[in-house]
């Protein structure tokens, strides 16, 4: 991180001189290859990706001490799908605080959610579909955000004064079904991305019987972050032919929840969601039903399993979700898995599991995961990702999307 001082000149009316703050910047760049270990299913699919990212953060913290602002732009260059260059905004927020307060303005990402292999209550921002789909990588949400804390909690409330669309894969890119996404997005709200949406959000940190215990509630209400994709229709050559996959973007309202408890050794989470669309049924896609969905399980970590410095931990979660098999691919699964912390000068770490689609006995996601620092200032992240799936199930676009990511990541 490097430090130069920046003087601001402070208004003759209100007090002579001049105040200084303090601004640091840094810079995150990478090179990331992705080789598909089979031909695509679709036309125009590629099998080998490369691409370079570029991450500046500036953080200026005013002379004041309760005040901030974070700039962190952020720019993808692909070179084999179109759709997966882009730029985005990660954050631009100004921040102030004052004793239990605190107010946040411009744009910004919020993470909810504990579980490993799924977030469900993780609403505010907008996944950034082309980066992974494992739905982590978000973009950026205009927002303010008013924090408040209390001995009963921290109590926040959120204004999202704009909508980001989802980025979905091009032609070349993979993880995408036969049919393109359209960049055309249809909305249910008359003010499309200019809708209001409103969240709030409790949270407790406490004990029970002498070990930590964290709960959250929270509420939403807005634009849908999960599009409905809409089969689109035309006549080819006197033939219908479905042409494209428009996203539809309904208003919901969603109330959640999480737990996580840690007694020794172990780490109990769980999430779970009530999602009450305010559409019953959409042309092309049918009816639209609420949702109920939860997922919960453990981690066990065994401290020096093999007498060195390493631990080893053991997960397994549970998914379900109400709409069924034919509406979610999270619907009633198991995730398994295993993460391995080296607990070295370089944090390497690993982790592996599989999710199995215990509906669909040949439907399985398998996932290994690994870093390290090789010095300093670079990383190394290592990604697998495998696929089976039976026919009827919804992962089955994505089974010949068998992946090997390497990501080499530069910090100054």
């Amino acid at each position: 991180m490097n430090k130069w001082f920046v003087a601001s000149a402070i208004a003759a009316s209100t007090m002579s001189g001049s105040a200084l703050a303090e601004l640091d910047w840094s810079l995150e760049a990478g090179v990331e290859g992705r080789r598909f270990i089979e031909s695509g299913a679709f036309a125009g699919q590629v099998d080998d990706q490369w691409s370079l990212t570029v991450q500046p953060e500036l953080v200026w913290d005013t002379d004041s001490g309760n005040s901030r602002f974070t700039f962190v732009p952020f720019y993808r260059k692909d070179f084999a799908d179109d759709e997966r260059t882009h730029g985005d905004i990660r954050e631009a927020m100004f921040m102030i605080w004052r004793g239990p307060w605190e107010l946040r303005a411009g744009i910004g990402k919020v993470f909810w959610g504990v579980t490993e292999s799924l977030h469900l209550v993780d609403v505010i921002n907008q996944t950034d579909f082309v980066e992974a789909i494992d739905g982590d990588q978000k973009l950026g949400q205009p927002m303010i955000q008013g924090i408040w804390l209390a001995d009963s909690g921290t109590w926040e409330a959120f204004i999202l004064p704009g909508f980001r669309e989802r980025t979905f894969p091009g032609e070349a890119g993979r993880y995408r079904a036969e049919l393109l996404v359209s960049d055309d997005a249809e909305y249910q709200a008359s003010e499309e991305q200019q809708h209001v949406d409103l969240a709030a959000r409790w949270s407790l940190v406490t004990e029970l019987n002498g070990y930590p215990l964290d709960l959250t509630a929270s509420v939403f209400r807005g634009t849908s972050r999960d599009p409905l994709l809409v089969p689109q229709v035309e006549v080819v050559n006197s033939v219908l032919t479905l042409t494209e996959l428009v996203p539809y973007y309904a208003i919901q309202n969603q109330i959640g929840s999480t737990l996580q408890f840690a007694p020794e050794g172990w780490l109990l989470k769980a999430e779970m969601i009530y999602r009450d669309y305010q559409i019953d049924e959409l042309p092309g896609v049918g009816e639209v039903k609420d949702q109920f969905a939860a997922v919960g399980g453990f981690e066990y970590t065994l401290v020096g399993p093999f007498g060195d410095a390493a631990d080893l931990g053991l997960l397994a979660e549970y998914q379900y979700d109400s709409r069924g098999s034919d509406y979610s691919d999270a619907q009633n699964d198991l995730f398994v898995g295993t993460r391995y912390v080296f607990n070295d000068m370089a944090s390497s770490e690993v982790l592996a599991g599989f999710t199995q689609d215990l509906d669909f006995g040949g439907t399985r996601l398998f996932l290994v995961e690994a870093n390290t620092r090789l010095n300093p200032s670079t990383t190394l992240d290592v990604t697998m990702t495998l696929v089976t799936a039976e026919d009827d199930s919804l992962a089955s676009v994505f089974r010949r999307d068998d992946t090997v990511e390497v990501a080499l990541n530069f910090f100054f």
